[in-house]
């Protein structure tokens, strides 16, 4: 299979992923794309740099993770606002429970983009994205004892954040 195709067929799988991982680290959807648009074509164009140690899915993560924290380097963000749907349930909500989902969504997503970028990364890769510690600590290209005690650490400093923040639902 020729590269063009190799790379196509890998936009095809994981586009999506990869766009929803650059917006919840980013909180931009436009730049998200762009951003996404980006990470692809770095593939593209650094194919030969991949060695084959992790899978290409991995791969394309670590190139997403760089693209977004250069990203963020350049442009210092003062504050995000991230505007996120929840899945729809099988079950038809009332319009209240719809409008406390998002609340709830939404308080989430300002308490991570509050924690040091480590936290957010090991979380937003272990539990939103849900790759194995293994895998989470290749994207990063940290030792996975490493992962394990960033996601602990994180998911604590996460709940301390939604408690200061006045979310006091019984899961935090």
């Amino acid at each position: 299979m020729d590269l063009e195709k190799q790379i196509k067929e890998l936009y095809e799988q994981h586009h999506h992923e990869i766009f929803s991982y650059i917006f919840i680290m980013i909180g931009d959807w436009q730049q998200a794309r762009d951003l996404m648009q980006d990470t692809f074509v770095k593939a593209f164009m650094n194919h030969d740099r991949f060695r084959g140690d992790a899978s290409p899915k991995t791969w394309l993560y670590q190139i997403a993770r760089n693209v977004s924290i250069d990203y963020l380097r350049k442009k210092k963000p003062v504050a995000y606002y991230l505007d996120y749907y929840s899945p729809i349930l099988s079950k038809q909500p009332t319009p209240d429970e719809v409008l406390q989902k998002k609340e709830n969504v939404e308080y989430l997503y300002l308490a991570l983009f509050k924690l040091k970028k480590g936290y957010r990364d090991v979380i937003v890769l272990r539990k939103v994205n849900e790759f194995s510690i293994k895998e989470t600590a290749s994207i990063l290209n940290w030792k996975e004892s490493r992962v394990k005690t960033m996601l602990h650490r994180g998911l604590e400093a996460l709940r301390k954040e939604l408690v200061k923040e006045g979310y006091t639902n019984e899961t935090v």
